[in-house]
């Protein structure tokens, strides 16, 4: 079951402060009062509370030097500036202070209705920012593990590249071995011809994969390449064929 928003009003009148949580607690509030500016930012600091509604005129503070300092509090709550007076300056300033909307204090008015629909649209807007955060939060967590497993993978890749690359070389070397040992010419060549095939298979696997982008070929680079070891690769098994 969701309990209901806390609201902290903040006047320094102890009637409007009576008047304001007995119509938002008919409304589905849970509400506290502070008298002062000085201690609503410190029950504000003590946590629990959700939203804050702040009035302008106050002994020792103005409305206007409590808000930096409830913006500077943890995880501050949003804030409906409360001011009696209607020029909108004072609106502006509370605005640019930090405050996330505000309302003109007329008792003889709408201020009740309008009080409440500041403080739900504020929470609404709220509960959307940290829904976007979170969003944006796992967003970024799930790009980073991307990151870390496409980093891993193009690890591998080299690695298994290196692997193979060092065992065609091995049986190039084991071909030429086999050819330096044995007396018959004709097996002296095919050896020779076998080796050709191999060196062009590394040639190939080394221009492919000792890039440091595993991702792409530079095709152009590759075929031409491809074509000048099969070539010789070719010339060398013709030769082999006429001794």
């Amino acid at each position: 079951m969701a309990r209901n928003p806390v609201v902290l009003y903040v006047d320094d009148d102890p009637g409007i402060c009576r008047l304001a949580e007995k119509d938002l607690a008919r409304h589905g509030f849970d509400v506290e009062t502070a008298t002062d500016g000085l201690a609503g930012l410190a029950r504000a600091a003590e946590g629990g509370i959700d939203i804050i509604a702040l009035d302008h005129h106050m002994p020792g503070h103005t409305g206007l030097e409590i808000i930096p300092k409830i913006r500077a509090l943890p995880d501050p709550p949003p804030i409906v500036y409360v001011t009696g007076e209607a020029e909108g300056r004072i609106a502006v300033a509370a605005l640019k202070a930090g405050a996330d909307d505000y309302v003109i204090k007329e008792l003889t008015g709408e201020f009740f209705p309008l009080l409440r629909a500041a403080l739900i649209s504020a929470l609404n807007a709220r509960a959307l920012q940290r829904a976007r955060d979170e969003a944006e939060a796992v967003i970024h967590a799930a790009r980073d593990r991307f990151e870390a497993l496409a980093e891993e993978r193009a690890l591998l890749i080299r690695e298994m590249n290196h692997r193979v690359g060092n065992s065609l070389q091995l049986v190039a070397s084991l071909l030429n071995m086999q050819a330096a040992a044995h007396p018959d010419a004709g097996v002296k060549s095919a050896l020779a011809a076998a080796v050709g095939r191999v060196m062009a298979v590394s040639q190939v696997h080394r221009r492919l994969y000792t890039s440091d982008d595993v991702h792409s070929v530079a095709l152009d680079l590759y075929l031409g390449s491809l074509i000048e070891d099969l070539a010789r690769a070719s010339e060398t098994d013709h030769a082999g064929r006429q001794i």
